[in-house]
């Protein structure tokens, strides 16, 4: 039988605009809900209910971008119920509204990595975005090594610590190296916290796959006046990676108005995993 976590990521990324309950992927995999809880955490680092608010996120992200499609055809397309819960919870984790979002900034600054839609800034664009204000408040230090496949070559990396284990919104601070390969490097003036570490890599020579990812999945405490070692081995996108879409670009221009809610016929799923009513 097929891994059953891959299998389950194979639903949800061909069915993210449907209902889907936590019984059916468990039922579809053969195997009970509480071990299905289990071995899906294990495999992805997350439960299969953010990883379905994630892949929705994502879509959603990638319609807004790519396509002319209205914010109302958007948020049914991608299981919300109204347009309202919909921009609440975009905003709310993203940091602006979807009609924001569809600023060119934000396309021409995207980190990206999912499946059929990653991209990762070049050096000429990351070199017009400014280096993250140092702020106010204790700030720490992180020791990052990056560790790339030792047949890829060199590549252009982001490295960004982000308040969510799926990252959504612009990271607290970032990193873009050019042309490396494995290295060991230093973010200075971190925020005091707990962040979870997030890089994507593009390979630079022609014949290499394409992006690489990697994450510390449990976040990292970063200490006042501490240096906090950060470990990032980096690795081809694999199916069972949660899918990310986060801009380093503001947008200046005001919001513009939504549309009305889905009709009452097209309201099905929301935001994550629903359970069956007992």
């Amino acid at each position: 039988m097929e891994d059953p976590v891959r299998h389950a990521v194979g639903i949800m990324w061909a069915r993210y605009f449907e209902p889907i309950t936590l019984e059916d992927l468990a039922s579809e995999v053969y195997i009970s809900p509480f071990h299905f809880l289990r071995v899906f955490a294990r495999a992805t680092g997350t439960t299969p209910g953010r990883y379905l608010s994630a892949l929705r996120m994502f879509q959603a992200k990638r319609m807004l971008l790519t396509t002319n499609l209205t914010v109302s055809a958007i948020v049914c397309s991608v299981g919300y119920s109204s347009v309202g819960t919909f921009t609440t919870r975009f905003t709310r984790s993203v940091g602006m509204t979807p009609n924001r979002y569809r600023d060119p900034e934000i396309g021409a600054l995207l980190v990206a990595a999912g499946r059929g839609f990653s991209v990762l800034p070049g050096p000429r664009a990351m070199a017009a975005v400014p280096a993250p204000l140092p702020g106010v408040g204790p700030r720490g230090r992180a020791n990052v090594v990056i560790r790339l496949p030792q047949s890829l070559g060199r590549a252009n990396v982001f490295v960004g610590l982000f308040e969510a284990a799926i990252p959504q919104a612009p990271p607290v601070t970032f990193s873009y190296l050019r042309h490396t390969a494995s290295t060991t490097f230093s973010m200075m003036d971190v925020p005091v916290g707990k962040w979870t570490a997030f890089a994507v890599a593009e390979p630079v020579e022609c014949g290499q796959p394409g992006i690489l990812v990697g994450t510390t999945r449990k976040p990292v405490s970063v200490s006042p006046g501490q240096h906090t070692p950060i470990r990032l081995d980096l690795h081809p996108l694999r199916a069972t990676d949660a899918p990310v879409a986060v801009s380093l670009a503001v947008p200046a221009r005001p919001a513009l108005a939504l549309r009305p809610s889905c009709p009452a016929a097209d309201r099905r799923a929301g935001p994550g995993l629903v359970r069956r009513a007992a």
